[in-house]
């Protein structure tokens, strides 16, 4: 069995428009082959069920950079209350900390949805799907290297973490989607007796865990940010980079390994 992983915002949709369409033959190549897209992203559920619905996939979702996961069954994600939530735990916490670093970071949970849409570029509508968040919360820090580094030791002290995405610094639980993607491969792995084969596509920082433990990782080409390093996993061959940026970068590289017989 074959699972593709895949980030949205500048791998599988276009880092300006938002669209998939460019990928569209790719998607309906691994349709006809019944091989699973599993989306792996920053998003919020409620942002991402629509760009499912779009796809017209119903795989389980990995969301807000791994901090949860849903299609899997009800135990995989904590009952979203009002106080013991990731996502108002962590605001908490943001209140709690030192003034000059809280000074520092200003996140989605700061902003209204005027603000996040000229943050993201998305329409009003889906900045507001944006912002319904329960376990990550994106952001900009805007202090020095030492202060970044003493905010992140008193969020590890306390069970979180930062990633740097394609555009915001993300708060979240101490996980990542290449924890996530071991749980959503397991769940496959029960319902067959043949090995599964991986493939994950990403672009950011925040991606490359995930790139590194796939049987093939394609770090897809985004002009708007420094390219990823080159890691042992890419020397020998296990990690390939798409030349075309965004949705027809993993148009192409998806009809590369099914060319092959990867996928």
């Amino acid at each position: 069995m074959k699972l593709v992983f895949t980030d949205l915002d500048g791998t599988l949709l276009d880092h300006d428009s938002y669209s998939f369409e460019a990928a569209r033959p790719a998607l309906d190549l691994l349709d006809a082959r019944g091989i699973p897209v599993i989306l792996a992203s920053s998003k919020t559920e409620a942002e991402m069920r629509p760009i499912a619905e779009a796809i017209g996939i119903s795989y389980p979702m990995i969301v807000e950079n791994g901090a949860g996961v849903v299609g899997l069954g009800a135990s995989v994600i904590p009952a979203d209350d009002a106080l013991s939530s990731p996502y108002n735990r962590l605001r908490s916490l943001l209140r709690e900390i030192p003034k000059d670093l809280n000074a520092c970071f200003e996140g989605f949970g700061d902003w209204d949805v005027a603000r996040i849409s000229r943050e993201t570029g998305l329409p009003h509508a889906s900045a507001a799907l944006a912002r319904q968040r329960r376990f990550s919360e994106p952001g900009h820090f805007s202090g020095t290297e030492a202060q970044r580094r003493a905010f992140v030791t008193l969020l590890e002290a306390e069970g979180f973490t930062a990633v740097k995405g394609g555009r915001f610094f993300t708060l979240m639980p101490k996980t990542s989607k290449a924890e996530r993607m071991a749980e959503v491969v397991d769940h496959y792995q029960r319902k067959t007796a043949s090995a599964i084969r991986t493939v994950a596509l990403g672009d950011a920082p925040n991606d490359l865990a995930m790139l590194e433990a796939a049987d093939c990782g394609i770090i897809i080409a985004n002009p708007s940010h420094t390219p990823l390093p080159v890691t042992e996993r890419e020397r020998q061959g296990a990690i390939l980079r798409s030349e075309q940026s965004g949705p027809e970068g993993w148009n192409i590289m998806i009809h590369q390994l099914v060319a092959t017989g990867f996928l």
